[in-house]
């Protein structure tokens, strides 16, 4: 009989899990599982407003990652390639959101549709939607510096050994990023009429 060798999942990185998780080895899925869920969590309910949602998006991303590890891309990150799929499960959450309240719009009369939503909620639907399409606007390298610095709110020292860049890169990559930002979110500035 032979004896399993122990492998320290804690120690290796995520890429370095997904050939085992691509073997149905269960407690490789368990490492990545414990060491995103939570932080999946928090950046989904950035985007659908609603903790209980968030959880059954990133539960739904972890379902696919179990049931098609091969489409993890392999080019990436696992850490870029898993926010990218659960911020397209949030996309594709709120989509189908707004094709159910359009409806309801239509069959409804329209004085019960404007009591029923007010404009704090319409403009953070505008907001949350000029944020997206100013997050796909960016490339790989912009989008890991946003997600890194302003979802999971690392140092720039952090951000810079993380992808492997100098710090004053990281700095002047934010800068640009936030210029980039400025024209989708000049509605919402303030003393703007």
């Amino acid at each position: 009989m032979f004896s399993k060798k122990k492998i320290p999942y804690p120690q290796l990185p995520d890429e370095a899990l997904m050939p085992a998780i691509c073997k149905r080895d269960t407690d490789a899925f368990s490492e990545l599982y414990d060491r995103y869920f939570d932080k999946l969590v928090w950046f989904a309910s950035r985007f659908v407003e609603d903790t209980h949602k968030a959880e059954d998006i990133v539960q739904e991303v972890f379902m696919k990652l179990i049931e098609k590890p091969e489409h993890f891309n392999k080019d990436m990150r696992f850490s870029t390639w898993v926010y990218t799929v659960t911020s397209n499960a949030c996309k594709n959450h709120l989509r189908n959101e707004q094709n159910r309240n359009r409806i309801m719009e239509e069959t409804i009369k329209p004085g019960a549709v404007q009591h029923a939503h007010s404009m704090l909620e319409i403009d953070a639907k505008i907001l949350r939607q000029r944020i997206n399409s100013a997050y796909n606007s960016l490339n790989e390298k912009e989008k890991n510096i946003f997600i890194l610095r302003f979802e999971q709110e690392l140092s720039l020292k952090e951000i810079a050994e993380i992808i492997a860049i100098p710090e004053g890169s990281v700095k002047s990559g934010i800068y640009y990023l936030l210029k980039k930002f400025t024209p989708y979110l000049k509605d919402f500035s303030y003393g703007q009429q």
